[in-house]
């Protein structure tokens, strides 16, 4: 069985005390991960699916790399819209920091691939990274596939956040299919998803700060508190995994 940890859309400001829709994100990541440690620790490995600094990179990758070596793992992260993919990657370029690519785990071969568009909010999968992900899903044998990307290849019933989607997520499903993938697992869009495509999971996770409001017409907060999702991935396929949303009086812990 292989456990893995998803931390996702933290949000992390040059500023480690700076506020962003209402929330501090250094303070609430800290609180999350605290909880974490305490509940669902150690961990095969770590996921960071995008997302990890909002416009600001200065200091904002360095902390968080700087935290990360301390986990005692590995930690897979890849980028979301609001990251710069340059100055994330070469903070996350030394073991046991890694920057997309593949990792195999136990019975299971993870993916982690780069879904944004430069200067954009919505995201697709390139031709590069899919010629990739057949690579991968190519040469690895007897493992599971598992995929992880920051934008959902789903439509979530929200008309504003689906505007900001993926464009070609219906191709992106298919291919997944197509590989026999067993997971795919994203962040963006600051809230839960839990469905099934034939044998494919698909799973969406809420963000370490601030939440949108599900099925909204127009953006909107939710009020739920900070998450994050953790995993067992079994050798025969099968997945458990559940979303751990703080408990109000830990969402302040620094």
């Amino acid at each position: 069985m292989t456990r893995l940890l998803q931390f996702t859309d933290m949000h992390l400001l040059n500023d480690p005390a700076a506020e962003w829709r209402g929330a501090v994100p250094q303070r609430s990541f800290e609180a999350t991960l605290y909880h974490a440690r305490r509940n669902h620790w150690p961990a095969d490995a770590v996921l960071l699916t995008g997302d990890l600094a909002n416009d600001e990179f200065d200091q904002s990758y360095a902390r968080l790399a700087h935290m990360a070596r301390r986990w005692d793992c590995p930690v897979i992260a890849l980028p979301g819209n609001h990251d710069d993919p340059v100055q994330a990657g070469a903070a996350f370029s030394e073991p046991p920091l890694y920057w997309c690519g593949q990792h195999d785990l136990g019975n299971w071969r993870i993916v982690a691939l780069d879904s944004r568009i430069a200067g954009q909010a919505g995201g697709s999968l390139p031709n590069e990274e899919r010629e990739r992900l057949r690579q991968a899903a190519a040469g690895r044998g007897h493992r599971h596939l598992a995929v992880t990307l920051h934008h959902p290849p789903v439509v979530m019933g929200s008309r504003w956040l689906d505007s900001v989607g993926m464009d070609d997520g219906a191709e992106v499903l298919a291919l997944l299919e197509d590989l026999e993938a067993s997971l795919c697992l994203f962040g963006h869009v600051h809230q839960a998803w839990d469905s099934q495509q034939g044998k494919l999971r698909i799973l969406g996770t809420p963000s370490t700060g601030t939440q949108f409001l599900p099925r909204s017409d127009e953006f909107a907060l939710d009020t739920r508190p900070p998450a994050y999702r953790w995993l067992e991935l079994h050798d025969d396929g099968t997945i458990d995994t559940d979303i751990c949303w703080l408990p109000d009086e830990e969402t302040t812990h620094a």
